[in-house]
């Protein structure tokens, strides 16, 4: 640092002289071009001592050293900024970020990271940023605190017409199963995220003998016209796990593709997953589909 320094003042002189030279009134027009090219020289030499010194620091792990170059003597308080994050300086990242790059949501995290979350916790709230919050309130040993933001959270999602993130966030943040559960299956009956909504409402329920429950009492109370073909493509998802749920199954396809072969015979189409090594029932479909077609 002390050898920088001197080559500092050093080039610092040979520039005053060139200034000097330049306003020599005698030697104006070629004074002046020289200065311009001379000078340029000397600092893009010095910027490049700077650049080599602070690579030299990060390599010993000086990151404090190497951001102090970028930022004082470099102007650069972005990579200063990439330095110290490489560092595990996080704190100090978040200042840069929130003094001197005015990006408070890059500030949010980085105090988040270094685990100031008070500080985190302000700038998010701040910005809306209400899961953040309530993470935030969770790192605090806040729960309940937490909990209410995290609602706020859902309620956003629920008006967007997300409900698959509200009820994952519901069941992994707010911890209430029953609750996610519930909300997936209003996204079903309501048609919004049908498929998403069940499937996720199927993929939940560790109890095989329970799918199978809940399958035959949406299938008989739950369904309609207008989504008895969806419920078909997501009871598809849980065939194959045991014998019993693929018999009901199995069941349920046979009678919704009954339902409407007469108005779609394309739909037969559907009960290929059930027969998935019987080629002569793939065939025989496929025939059916075009004598229904020609009649």
């Amino acid at each position: 640092m002390f050898t920088t320094v001197i080559f500092s003042v050093v080039l610092y002189n040979i520039l005053k002289k060139l200034t000097s030279l330049g306003n020599n009134k005698n030697s104006y027009n070629q004074g002046l071009g020289n200065n311009v090219l001379l000078e340029s020289s000397v600092y893009n030499t010095l910027e490049q001592k700077y650049r080599d010194l602070a690579k030299e620091y990060i390599k010993n792990k000086e990151y404090k050293k190497a951001a102090h170059v970028y930022m004082k003597l470099l102007k650069d308080n972005y990579t200063a900024a990439n330095v110290l994050y490489e560092g595990g300086l996080y704190i100090e990242v978040a200042t840069i970020h929130l003094k001197y790059l005015k990006d408070e949501k890059k500030a949010a995290e980085c105090f988040e990271k270094g685990n100031a979350y008070t500080d985190a916790l302000k700038l998010y709230e701040k910005h809306n940023n209400f899961e953040k919050v309530g993470d935030m309130y969770v790192c605090l040993n806040n729960r309940e605190e937490a909990k209410k933001w995290f609602y706020k959270t859902v309620n956003q999602e629920i008006a967007s017409g997300q409900y698959v993130k509200a009820a994952l966030l519901i069941r992994n943040k707010i911890k209430n199963v029953t609750e996610a559960q519930q909300l997936l299956l209003d996204g079903w009956e309501k048609g919004i995220q049908r498929e998403d909504c069940l499937s996720n409402y199927f993929h939940f329920i560790q109890n095989q003998n329970s799918i199978d429950e809940e399958i035959k009492t949406i299938y008989d109370t739950k369904t309609n016209d207008n989504n008895k073909r969806i419920f078909l493509q997501v009871i598809k998802k849980q065939f194959g796990k045991n014998e019993q749920l693929d018999k009901n199954i199995r069941t349920i396809s046979y009678e919704i593709v009954a339902e409407y072969i007469d108005k779609n015979p394309e739909i037969v189409s559907e009960l290929n997953y059930l027969n998935a090594q019987n080629t002569t029932f793939t065939k025989d479909a496929l025939r059916f589909k075009l004598n229904k077609r020609r009649n």
